[in-house]
């Protein structure tokens, strides 16, 4: 595929199954993200969200099927392919040892970018991580770490950004800012944004779309439309969530 034009699609997954150990604990995982799209990734412990989303970032190598970013095939040319991401990383991964300005400068220097090079945001006063950010990355909250991860993954502005449950952590002011932040990158036409998180009832505020998955497969989709009609309804959305976990967890125990 060629990155030299700019396709409207950014991601491209196409039965993809991984896991650990050569046994597969996601399987023909199908899934295509376009330019203006903000998907929620859902699922309950061990549904295979973080693995979904460690294939895509390849820290881990699928078992079968393919993945592309931004039209970079990840298997032909892992370089370039992950370049067309961010990723805001676990907070206890971070290296604790390094200040916040010094974890920005090692991200930037790794994307080819300024250390202060977000879109169109000082990711730093927005996210109120002034005052946190000389000091070492080990004295932090667990929200301070979040908060210093989805600047990072920010950096470069790329098209693609991945919050894996980063906003489970953030104070009530941090997580308005991420998502408005969030609404503005897919606003733009530009980017697109994949949010894995336990916070159901948020989807339908945030998200055009969504993805439920179950026992390492896709169970339930839902698109602009469906969203919105299920947000419209107290707890509507929710309801729809348990129901088809409800339906997947029977069919496993079958």
């Amino acid at each position: 595929m060629d990155s030299s034009v700019e396709s409207a699609e950014i991601l491209r997954v196409r039965g993809l199954s991984a896991g650990y150990g050569g046994r597969a604990v996601v399987s023909g995982i199908d899934l295509s993200l376009g330019r203006g799209e903000i998907l929620g990734l859902l699922g309950a412990n061990g549904s295979g969200k973080s693995t979904v989303l460690r294939a895509i970032t390849g820290q881990i190598l699928p078992l079968g099927g393919i993945v592309a970013i931004d039209g970079v095939d990840l298997a032909a040319a892992p370089e370039r392919a992950k370049s067309g991401f961010g990723l805001a990383i676990d907070p206890p991964d971070l290296p604790g040892a390094l200040t916040g300005w010094q974890y920005l400068e090692l991200v930037a220097s790794i994307r080819g970018c300024a250390e202060d090079d977000w879109p169109g945001v000082n990711a730093v006063e927005r996210l109120g991580l002034r005052r946190w950010i000389e000091r070492p990355i080990a004295e932090y909250s667990l929200g301070t770490r979040a908060k210093i991860a989805i600047a990072a993954a920010l950096l470069g502005a790329p098209p693609l950004l991945i919050l894996d449950e980063s906003l489970n952590g953030l104070d009530p002011l941090a997580a308005f800012e991420v998502k408005r932040i969030i609404m503005a990158l897919a606003s733009s036409g530009r980017h697109a944004v994949i949010i894995s998180t336990h916070v159901v009832e948020a989807v339908p505020g945030l998200c055009n779309r969504a993805i439920l998955l179950a026992e390492g497969r896709v169970a339930r989709t839902w698109d602009a439309r469906q969203l919105a009609e299920a947000g419209r309804v107290p707890a509507g959305f929710e309801a729809c969530v348990m129901e088809a976990l409800r339906v997947s967890t029977a069919a496993a125990v079958e």
